[in-house]
């Protein structure tokens, strides 16, 4: 009998969900730019967040108008990620032994 390992990926987008949902049906691109600019997304212990730094408006205004200008903002504005790993930590007992030294005269 084989074996199936079911994995489930959680995905938030920290945005206005309206806008996300309307630009779903409406122009699809706009809504995966819009995905891109503020969400968060986890990966078996890892979440990673990805931010943008510019203007949501300029930014789906250039992909509905002209999308390659849209790419060159969210490189030039910059696109941040921050990684934070959420696995549980084992912690080590890696105590010192402390050994008092007596000098040969005081004994």
């Amino acid at each position: 009998m084989a074996t199936t390992t079911i994995s489930s990926y959680k995905l938030q987008y920290h945005g206005s969900i309206f806008w996300l949902i309307f630009w779903l049906i409406i122009f699809f691109p706009i809504a995966f730019v819009l995905l891109l600019t503020d969400t968060s997304f986890q990966l078996r212990d890892t979440t990673y967040h990805i931010h943008y730094q510019g203007s949501r408006f300029w930014l789906g205004f250039w992909v509905l108008v002209f999308f390659p200008i849209a790419f060159i903002l969210l490189f030039f504005n910059g696109l941040s990620m921050t990684i934070d790993d959420d696995a549980p930590k084992t912690v080590e007992d890696n105590s010192t032994k402390i050994v008092e030294d007596i000098p040969s005269n005081q004994k």
